[in-house]
């Protein structure tokens, strides 16, 4: 073996190694980073025809309803150099809003929160340019109609350039697109790796007035302040590094104990299925712990439940007894593994209002 080859070999490896080492460095994730936004595919139409968003970063939302047919929901996000894209698929059979074009939170909707600003403004405790709050819908009383509006008294928030929003029905709810273009945000530059914030809420009336609310990152907080919302990086996909920080929205989790059990009194933990990417998720356990952070016991979730196979809607569930986790005296971790063995993500039950009145 020669000299030269032997060099040659040495600069072949540190290449390797260097653009490995971008690479990663590329897939981190900012401080305090909740969400993605993933890159938009070349050509995007909206239509109200989600197969663009197969790919991309998704939040379920409302998977632990009663009520799933008229409830469950997945927000979609990506972006590009030209906008940002919103992609909302819902189960509901009762598909009306008859608010007026200038309330349209009134009926179902979008109540859609997002903050662009730079600096020490950047999710201020005050809204301001750079930053919106605005509804966007698909119908017009039953009909589909999409529609658009900004919040009362914040009007001039941006110019509305180029907004569109577009969206059909399905057999069991509907798909709606939403397309934010940049232009309205002179003061930000779309870029791999920047970070924004939003928080997506889905308002719901079946067939009347609103009468309940859902939020992603946030509560009822973010109507008063754009501090409430969660830190969203604009990436070119999800890598396996993201999971960590990300697993509270693509993989929610709610503990209950059901009020009717042919057993002896169980807990269950229940946990949403990542919309696109539920492939990479192997073992899932609930991890209960007592108030020291002693291990009380850990408990599998059984097999996926697909409560809609269209729009790959489906959770899975573990049990326990409550005699080894008594209400108030436990905490609850659900633990995901990769299809190898190796943790993802780790997801507490979130401990926040949704919905109009406090509590949870």
């Amino acid at each position: 073996m020669t000299r030269q080859f032997m060099l040659r070999m040495c600069w072949t490896v540190l290449v390797i190694g260097l653009v490995n080492g971008l690479s990663a460095d590329d897939a981190k994730l900012a401080p305090g980073v909740r969400g993605l936004a993933t890159r938009a595919p070349a050509g995007m139409k909206i239509d109200g025809d989600l197969s663009e968003f197969r790919h991309a970063f998704a939040t379920p939302v409302e998977y632990f309803q009663s009520d799933l047919k008229n409830r469950a929901a997945q927000f979609l996000y990506m972006w590009d150099d030209t906008a940002f894209y919103a992609g909302l698929r819902t189960l509901d059979m009762k598909q009306v809003n008859q608010a007026p074009d200038d309330r349209l939170w009134e009926g179902d909707a979008v109540e859609w929160y997002f903050d662009t600003r730079r600096g020490e403004h950047f999710r201020a405790i005050d809204w301001g340019r750079g930053a919106v709050h605005c509804y966007w819908t698909g119908f017009k009383n039953d009909q589909l109609q999409p529609r658009f509006c900004l919040r009362p008294n914040y009007l001039d928030a941006i110019p509305k350039t180029g907004v569109e929003v577009a969206a059909r029905k399905t057999e069991t709810g509907a798909e709606v697109e939403f397309k934010l273009p940049w232009v309205n945000f002179p003061n930000f530059k779309a870029a791999v790796n920047e970070v924004i914030a939003l928080d997506a809420e889905l308002c719901y009336s079946d067939g009347g007035p609103r009468l309940y609310r859902s939020f992603v990152y946030g509560s009822p907080l973010c109507v008063q302040q754009p501090a409430s919302q969660g830190k969203i990086q604009l990436v070119e996909k999800l890598e396996r590094s993201h999971w960590k920080q990300c697993g509270a929205v693509l993989m929610p989790i709610r503990c209950d104990t059901a009020w009717g059990q042919p057993t002896k009194a169980q807990a269950s933990g229940w946990i949403a299925l990542p919309v696109n990417h539920a492939d990479q998720v192997g073992k899932i356990q609930f991890r209960v712990t007592d108030l020291d952070g002693s291990l009380l016991g850990e408990f599998p979730t059984g097999p996926p439940e697909v409560f809609e196979k269209s729009g790959n809607f489906a959770r899975a569930v573990a049990r326990w007894p409550i005699d080894i986790a008594p209400p108030g005296a436990h905490h609850v971790t659900a633990v995901v593994y990769d299809k190898s063995g190796a943790e993802l993500t780790r997801i507490a039950p979130r401990l926040v209002s949704v919905n109009w009145t406090q509590g949870y």
